[in-house]
């Protein structure tokens, strides 16, 4: 696999990975109650995971 495989399939799968985390903090509340947090919670972790991933290269 070269590298511009590798790149372009980590660049859609952070893609799909953040859009996923953005929907659950959007669907997450419009749920009143733990559910909902739990679902913003875990769309929250998802997208700081992603920054963390992103800012990790430039270290």
């Amino acid at each position: 696999m070269n590298d511009f495989l590798k790149n372009y399939l980590r660049t859609l799968l952070m893609l799909i990975v953040f859009i996923v985390g953005v929907g659950l903090v959007i669907v997450g509340q419009k749920d009143i109650g733990a559910p909902g947090l739990g679902l913003m919670l875990l769309g929250l972790a998802m997208l700081i995971t992603l920054l963390w991933l992103y800012n990790r290269k430039y270290k």
